[in-house]
């Protein structure tokens, strides 16, 4: 990551994150920007951390020029509510609407919808839509796959048996990370995937579905998941009476706390690299440029962070398993860096 920009990791307490309901939300008012924000759920830390950094980054912008009011909905992983939802927010006359999509054609329409009465849409974190009118920020999956993959076959010699964890079946973004690492492994021949699961996004039903596998599989070198799935993965090992083999953590608590753990106890080494929450402070950025009539490209790329182990042991030691790590992009780190404004 670059060092002389004003971007700051920073961890999601459990506390309360005061944000606007969508029934208050005014239409065009001249002394602010009410911007949407679509969630598709928010039942795990990752979600809970994208609205942080999204809150975080509307008060900053508040508090140095036009005020930024967020309202936000949350579609309970449903698309129909999604797209009800999106619709609602086109007839209450919102500024901007941030859209995490569930689907990556159902919401099409409502997207149109927006987009006619003049509200631009912003898709980004779950994936892309098929819809062409939708301003898109994601993740370079592909440099997910090669941070990931280099360092797991660095550690390894590029050998080893792997157990393979999945995230949500059916999502545009699981699919896209699936597929950059079978890009990646692609230069490794000699790491097998020896059994694959899906762990939904969710540290408890990874734990449950590799624990049911555990006693199938042979030894068991490598773990590859999405994110929130290592602590379920090493928690079922540890359970089963194993070592936990080598894996990349993500960002969250549990991840976190459980990797400086074993360190501490057997000297276990890695790195936690992951699609980082922070892009909601990113996505409101790219809001607040639209609409201050800054020319936005419709495709934008966000970064992928690496925190390496002495990181996590000097600044989230003791974080709560509930904390999420995220990072904080400054409005105009994100100008010049994603936008890529003069």
């Amino acid at each position: 990551m670059t060092k002389n920009v004003m971007k700051k990791r920073s961890v999601l307490a459990g506390g309360v994150l005061l944000v606007a309901t969508l029934a208050g939300a005014t239409a065009q008012a001249e002394d602010k920007f009410t911007i949407g924000v679509a969630m598709p759920f928010q039942g795990n830390s990752w979600q809970k951390g994208f609205l942080a950094a999204a809150q975080w980054a509307a008060d900053e912008l508040s508090a140095k020029g036009k005020k930024v009011e967020l309202a936000v909905v949350d579609a309970a992983g449903d698309p129909q509510t999604q797209i009800q939802q999106i619709n609602n927010m086109t007839l209450q006359g919102v500024d901007f609407i941030i859209l995490e999509p569930l689907s990556d054609t159902a919401l099409n329409g409502a997207i149109d919808n927006a987009v006619s009465a003049g509200i631009p849409v912003l898709t980004t974190a779950l994936g892309s839509v098929t819809n062409a009118k939708a301003i898109d920020l994601q993740f370079d999956y592909n440099e997910l796959g090669q941070k990931y993959v280099s360092y797991i076959a660095e550690r390894t010699g590029g050998k080893g048996n792997a157990l393979n964890i999945r995230g949500l079946a059916g999502n545009a973004a699981e699919q896209a990370i699936q597929d950059a690492y079978v890009r990646a492994l692609a230069k490794y021949p000699d790491i097998k995937i020896v059994s694959e699961v899906y762990g939904d996004w969710n540290q408890s039903v990874a734990q449950q579905r590799v624990a049911a596998i555990l006693p199938t599989l042979p030894k068991v070198d490598i773990i590859f998941s999405q994110g929130v799935a290592a602590f379920g993965a090493g928690q079922a090992f540890l359970a089963d009476g194993r070592d936990v083999p080598l894996q990349v953590y993500g960002f969250d608590g549990t991840d976190v706390n459980l990797l400086i753990d074993l360190n501490a106890k057997t000297g276990y080494e890695s790195v936690a690299i992951n699609v980082d929450p922070g892009i909601g402070s990113l996505a409101v950025n790219v809001a607040y440029a639209k609409l201050s009539g800054v020319d936005v490209p419709m495709k934008m790329v966000a970064p992928i962070p690496t925190i390496d182990l002495q990181e996590l042991k000097t600044s989230y030691k003791g974080m709560a398993d509930s904390d999420i790590v995220w990072v904080k992009y400054a409005y105009d780190w994100t100008l010049k860096n994603v936008v890529g404004a003069k």
